[in-house]
């Protein structure tokens, strides 16, 4: 449940900070930096939330390397 709220909290902070950036900017320094005002809030959050799920990969595949040491080392 922390590990939900910390993330919500993460990504609300990443968002605002894209809407700021958004807002203080003009229409050229956004295109000179390659920046979509449609989307760049959206795609911030899609990111984030893809960092999160390539971490929570990683933690299940040692998570899974660690169950299945722990079984072979039960068998022997």
């Amino acid at each position: 449940m922390l590990k939900k709220i910390y993330r919500a909290m993460i990504l609300a902070k990443a968002v605002s900070a894209a809407m700021k950036t958004l807002q203080n900017s003009t229409d050229a320094q956004l295109a000179e930096a390659g920046i979509d005002r449609t989307t760049y809030a959206l795609n911030v959050m899609k990111q984030i939330e893809a960092d999160f799920a390539k971490k929570d990969a990683k933690a299940n595949a040692t998570t899974d390397a660690v169950a299945d040491a722990n079984m072979i080392h039960q068998a022997i």
